[in-house]
């Protein structure tokens, strides 16, 4: 056999595993088309700030995407796309929070997104369009300075203590969010970002006090139990285990609403109904 047949035998294999690699990464620039728009149409949304359930689903829609993505990068050996696209999730954490992300935080993730879709260009080939990722809020909306507004309500809060009215305020939480902003280089906020975020403080408020008023019966009636009959109380159902169990979902809760002494109360009794389960403490119904 002659040399210059030799050496068309040995291209041949290179040739085919090429020619596969190609049809690979064809086929997953048609997937990462789709896994992309898809990711881009969640950001968008995140970004015009819907309802704390909505936003928690678009979260995990757009971390479920980047990992799809990241994934079936690795799977077809482009490493640069892997790398960039799970880049991406460290920037989608500070998203999950919907009380505490910002504008900046949003910024990053679009810049970092961008990232993303030129790596993926760039491997593949395609042209992608998905138009401006974020809508710019109007400029004839209303703003207010963001260190007058902290004033404002820090002497509100004062008035408050001064008169002695200690039923639970929101105003706190306000403070703390606008104190982020501040701190993320934002000198005002417009009327409707503020609207919207009493309205996303009020309601995280009002699920916490619809989940205590669902679930502290049943805690209560445990305990009830508890104090009567004492370890006998907990059964061949483990019922005290159950309501450490509730006791544990109601603090994650009221941390979400920034409950602080609802929280420790609920971590001091989860505390002492563990010890009681795991070391059988008999207790007198005085203590319960």
């Amino acid at each position: 056999m002659s040399q210059g047949q030799d050496a068309t035998v040995s291209t041949e294999p290179q040739q085919t595993e090429d020619d596969f690699q190609k049809e690979l990464v064809e086929l997953f620039g048609l997937e990462a088309q789709e896994w992309l728009i898809q990711i881009h149409s969640a950001l968008r949304e995140l970004e015009s700030q819907p309802d704390l359930d909505r936003h928690t689903h678009l979260v995990d829609a757009v971390v479920r995407g980047i990992t799809s993505l990241g994934g079936s990068a690795a799977t077809v050996n482009l490493p640069d796309v892997e790398r960039a696209t799970f880049a991406l999730l460290p920037f989608i954490d500070t998203l999950k929070d919907r009380t505490t992300s910002t504008r900046q935080d949003y910024a990053m993730v679009r810049e970092q997104f961008h990232i993303v879709i030129t790596s993926v260009t760039t491997a593949t080939g395609i042209t992608l369009d998905l138009g401006p990722s974020q809508s710019v809020p109007s400029t004839s909306e209303p703003a207010a300075d963001l260190l007058t507004l902290l004033n404002a309500l820090r002497i509100l809060q004062e008035d408050r203590a001064v008169r002695g009215r200690s039923s639970r305020s929101l105003i706190p939480q306000v403070m703390q969010r606008l104190e982020h902003e501040a701190r993320q280089g934002a000198g005002q906020i417009q009327a409707p970002i503020f609207r919207q975020l009493l309205c996303d403080l009020h309601e995280a408020d009002a699920q916490c006090l619809e989940s205590l008023r669902q679930r502290l019966p049943d805690v209560a009636q445990i305990l009830s139990r508890l104090r009567s009959e004492g370890l006998k109380a907990s059964g061949p159902d483990n019922m005290l285990g159950e309501c450490i169990q509730d006791i544990e979902r109601l603090q994650g809760i009221a941390k979400q609403a920034h409950a602080t002494s609802l929280v420790t109360f609920l971590a001091g009794l989860q505390s002492f109904l563990a010890l009681i389960v795991e070391h059988q403490i008999v207790i007198t119904p005085q203590r319960v």
